[in-house]
């Protein structure tokens, strides 16, 4: 019976394997997250520069990109891959052609911010 018992416990040990889960890298909206909304979504009128544009409204300036995300519901720590702000980048709606799609490391550098909280850090 314990010889039994002993080998069900290692059976069952051998067989439970767990992958090892890789931190996710912390991200600051300032010094990762606006680079890529300034350098790739604050292009011109045509983009989200400035208060007024012509694309809702949607400022990704320095001054106001994060109050703009924030103000148009763009994030949803609760729902990170349903953000607005994920579905369009990694979907290849925004930025809008001729600009160039974002690389997968800027999109996963979004996600990855919006599931830390999207805070303005």
């Amino acid at each position: 019976m314990i010889i039994t018992v002993v080998l069900f416990s290692i059976t069952v040990m051998i067989s439970c394997t767990h992958e090892a889960q890789m931190p996710i890298p912390s991200y600051s909206f300032r010094q990762d997250i606006l680079p890529i909304l300034e350098t790739s979504c604050a292009l011109n009128g045509d983009c989200h520069l400035g208060a007024n544009n012509g694309n809702d409204h949607i400022s990704f300036d320095s001054s106001e990109a994060y109050n703009s995300i924030i103000a148009k519901h763009l994030v949803s720590a609760g729902a990170p891959t349903a953000s607005l702000l994920y579905v369009e980048v990694s979907t290849g709606i925004m930025p809008k052609a001729p600009y160039p799609a974002l690389s997968s490391s800027q999109i996963s550098a979004i996600l990855d911010w919006i599931k830390q909280g999207a805070q303005n850090n």
